[in-house]
């Protein structure tokens, strides 16, 4: 039987289709269910691997929010996951 906790896959499907549009981490963290701990690893992975970039934006005035935003090389990559769990579904 098939253990219900989500694989790293799934987990980095998750988090590049939170970030299609941008999203804070807060927002990563939370519609995706991560711990604090998790999340900051992902990121990392992420980041370094160029699937995802961080964006600083400023906010009016009141300081700046970072935004975390799927790059083009990580839509390819959200594609072939989703066509490869596709056919395990």
């Amino acid at each position: 039987m098939f253990d219900s906790r989500r694989s790293e896959i799934e987990i980095i499907q998750d988090i590049l289709k939170l970030s299609v549009d941008g999203a804070k981490k807060t927002e990563i963290l939370y519609q995706g269910n991560l711990s604090y701990t998790l999340l900051r690893n992902y990121l990392g992975i992420l980041l370094k691997n160029q699937v995802l970039e961080e964006r600083i934006v400023r906010n009016n005035g009141n300081g700046s929010s970072r935004l975390y935003v799927t790059t083009h090389k990580g839509h390819e990559l959200l594609r072939d996951i989703d066509k490869m769990m596709g056919h395990f579904r």
